[in-house]
């Protein structure tokens, strides 16, 4: 199936609205009881919209900065635990008494930052360079703006299955950039030395809206990805794009997923080849080697 790409400054402005008025419609819906019950393992609902802020806003100043960034600042979260730190310092912030209004206020002054900065931007400026501390380091703008929008539809997702799904499904074309996000990011967990010598071609087909199939090709210690299904791959996994977003989210473990239906398997004896060649990370791993290495959309 074919989705309008998500790859111009309109087009990027536009999810972000719809993704914003997603929350916005569930949000409307919570009664102040309901904002201080826990969201996850660790955080309550009125935590959600403050993380939303200031990722939002971390994101629009480094755009805003582009390429005027002292190498002192140059600081990338490349593990798993960093990532954890930075997050609890950006919590660590709130002040006393901090509220549920409160969380919503930051998370709509952060929008409000990114509109403002996008309406003072053209297609042209996508391609510039700016400085993504999560990660990645050096992209383009255009992937700036994209991890807000892929982040933001992340987050949405928990928060529509923890309400019983009482808004609406987020939109395909976005579900499909959050999708490749994925895939290209699962392709740099390749274990290269279980990898090395070894020939394997792994689909995951993602069945529903927003989905898609992808391939992943694994040569001589490397793997390549690409948006097609192989016609004989030594292991197909099938399951919707929402199924996937719950085993991400670690909201559902992979062998219930399994048991119950909502994952099939085709070639279910390469599944031990599969959990070899692309574990998961440990905390402390570097899960991305350098600028330009990733990409999304």
């Amino acid at each position: 199936m074919q989705y309008n790409p998500v790859s111009n400054l309109a087009s990027i402005q536009s999810e972000l609205e719809g993704t914003w008025k997603n929350f916005d419609d569930v949000y409307a819906t919570l009664s102040p009881h309901d904002w201080s019950r826990k969201f996850g393992t660790t955080w309550t609902y009125a935590d959600q919209p403050y993380h939303l802020a200031y990722f939002d806003r971390m994101h629009a100043d480094y755009i805003v900065k582009g390429t005027n960034v002292p190498v002192a600042e140059q600081i990338v979260f490349n593990t798993i635990n960093k990532i954890n730190e930075w997050n609890a310092k950006e919590f660590a912030k709130k002040q006393a008494g901090h509220t549920y209004e409160r969380s919503l206020q930051l998370m709509r002054e952060s929008r409000d930052v990114v509109r403002s900065l996008t309406s003072k931007m053209t297609d042209k400026n996508l391609s510039e360079k700016a400085w993504n501390p999560l990660l990645c380091g050096w992209v383009t703008k255009a992937i700036m703006l994209k991890s807000i929008l892929v982040h933001n539809t992340g987050e949405y997702y928990k928060l529509w299955f923890r309400t019983g799904k009482k808004g609406p499904m987020p939109n395909p074309a976005v579900v499909h950039l959050r999708l490749e996000l994925m895939m290209n990011f699962m392709s740099l967990m390749l274990n290269k030395e279980a990898a090395a010598n070894k020939h394997f071609t792994l689909v995951w087909n993602f069945d529903g809206p927003g989905g898609g199939a992808w391939t992943f090709q694994v040569h001589e210690g490397q793997c390549t990805v690409s948006a097609v299904a192989a016609e004989h791959p030594n292991l197909m996994i099938t399951m919707k794009p929402e199924t996937f977003q719950k085993m991400v989210a670690k909201m559902e473990s992979p062998v219930w997923l399994m048991l119950s239906g909502q994952v099939k398997i085709r070639g279910f004896g390469a599944m031990g080849a599969f959990g070899k060649l692309f574990p998961e990370p440990p905390p402390d791993k570097v899960i991305i080697e350098g600028p330009g290495s990733f990409a999304i959309g």
